[in-house]
């Protein structure tokens, strides 16, 4: 079944040039965010900042480090990402996600409400105490990081925290409010991320991150392993080690349906992949 309306996506896509040509045409003024994009609900729109670099990592919650200072991570060109705090990964990036998946339909300073049986629901997770104290945590690293982001070396949005938050210790309801220059992130690209799929990847950090940053392009080039390594900010600490990781995340890729097919080569990597309907109309477009 087609999760995704066509003319809900081409009304999104025209709202997000719109906004794009007036933030070109005002390149000095820093505007009131009027609105988050809005999808259908089995995608999740996401940032290509935060797919696209080591700020959500691949890795286990075991394998997490503390940045002590403010430490650039690796990224794509034209995006300078520098963090201070416990590193997040793509548990963490789920947990942002479906708060801003429930937050579409409202006007950006306006909180969200939820319960952590709700939450760990949407996130197919348990709901015992370990999973509740899962939550709490994600939620201490998501309002308690620092992130600065600087695009094509013009803007910079820092912010303490994705996330401000109030939680009710009897009835476990959160009331969340999203901050702003995280969501600005949105102005600088974003990508329709399928859900069912991602739900699928739970328990494979690596793939996860691939199947974000694979989902960020239309049409994926082929990629060196070491970039691909440092991009997810893997702790795999050899190479053959990665490799092996990979293979199994990429593995994973396929059996969900994200990837057709991949090759591992000596040092690179090359996939295919069938293009989303909005990715289709781009590449045509630029193909014309």
């Amino acid at each position: 079944m087609n999760i995704r309306s066509n003319d809900a996506l081409g009304n999104l896509d025209d709202r997000f040039q719109k906004l794009v040509a007036r933030k070109k045409s005002k390149p000095t003024t820093v505007e009131p965010l009027a609105t988050l994009p809005h999808w259908p609900a089995g995608i999740r729109g996401t940032p290509n900042a935060c797919l696209r670099s080591a700020l959500f990592a691949g890795v286990q919650g075991n394998e997490r480090i503390a940045y002590k200072k403010r430490t650039l991570l690796a990224a794509v060109d034209g995006i300078e990402v520098r963090y201070l705090g416990v590193q997040l990964n793509q548990s963490d990036l789920d947990v942002w996600m479906q708060i801003v998946h429930l937050s579409r339909q409202q006007l950006p300073g306006f909180s969200v409400t939820f319960s952590a049986y709700g939450m760990l629901t949407a996130l197919v997770r348990g709901n015992g105490k370990s999973q509740h104290e899962w939550l709490k945590e994600s939620m201490a690293r998501l309002g308690g990081a620092f992130v600065e982001i600087t695009f094509q070396g013009r803007d910079t949005f820092g912010e303490k925290g994705f996330l401000r938050y109030h939680r009710d210790e009897v009835t476990q309801r959160y009331v969340v409010e999203l901050t702003e220059s995280m969501l600005r992130l949105f102005e600088e690209g974003y990508t329709y991320i399928e859900f069912e799929q991602r739900r699928k990847l739970r328990k494979h950090p690596l793939a996860l991150w691939l199947h974000g940053f694979m989902s960020s392009h239309a049409e994926p080039y082929p990629l060196k392993i070491n970039t691909i390594h440092r991009l997810s900010g893997s702790s795999a600490t050899t190479l053959r080690d990665f490799k092996y990781r990979l293979r199994k995340a990429l593995e994973a890729l396929v059996d969900c349906g994200s990837l057709e097919s991949f090759e591992i080569g000596e040092d690179t990597v090359k996939v295919k992949k069938q293009p989303t309907a909005s990715q289709q109309r781009y590449l045509q477009g630029n193909s014309c």
